[in-house]
């Protein structure tokens, strides 16, 4: 399975790993996403048509057949081979969703195999069961209650008291931990 490293918001302690892409994002389909025209992940892959959708549809198809213990000897390699920067991280779905529950199963066993880093990610997915999670798998529901909830908001509907996303997270740890946390972000 291909992964990416980092990005302009995430640290190059992260590995990025998608189930589909943007474009067809199962949330989207299914009517789940509460912010489908303001998609953060749909802005790359319209930026970038000739290689961002096609890197992501690699990953889903990867994501779809591999074993989880070849993606587990995946991510072990990255974590053994990474020199400069320390892999602490897998964000999931940085794009897309899970697209049954087979997905969120496997993404469990994934975490189990792998216990040394922590994965997390968001989903839209309020159809599909998020029982019994690995200590190290943080799922941030958007707009519901997982490990936590991450809702973007209107920049005039924030209140000072609220937990608010900083939109940048190489410093930050709040989808990085189950704290049952509503975070907020304003849209972006």
């Amino acid at each position: 399975m291909e992964f990416s490293k980092g990005n302009l918001k995430l640290g190059k302690n992260t590995l990025i790993m998608n189930f589909s892409t943007a474009r067809d994002c199962p949330s989207r389909h299914l009517g789940l996403c509460a912010v489908p025209d303001k998609c953060y992940a749909l802005k790359s892959e319209v930026r970038f048509p000739k290689t961002v959708p096609k890197f992501r549809e690699r990953q889903r198809k990867a994501w779809a057949i591999e074993k989880v213990e070849n993606i587990a000897l995946e991510i072990r390699k990255k974590i053994k081979n990474a020199r400069k920067h320390k892999i602490e991280f897998v964000r999931f779905s940085e794009a897309g969703d899970f697209e049954n529950q087979f997905s969120v199963e496997k993404l469990k066993d994934l975490a189990r195999l792998v216990p040394e880093i922590t994965f997390y990610g968001y989903t839209a997915r309020r159809d599909l069961e998020f029982k019994d999670l690995p200590t190290n798998l943080i799922i941030n529901g958007s707009g519901f209650m997982i490990s936590n909830s991450f809702t973007a908001v209107k920049e005039e509907n924030i209140n000072s008291e609220d937990l608010l996303c900083p939109m940048d997270c190489k410093d930050c740890d709040l989808c990085k931990k189950e704290e049952h946390q509503e975070i907020k972000v304003k849209f972006h």
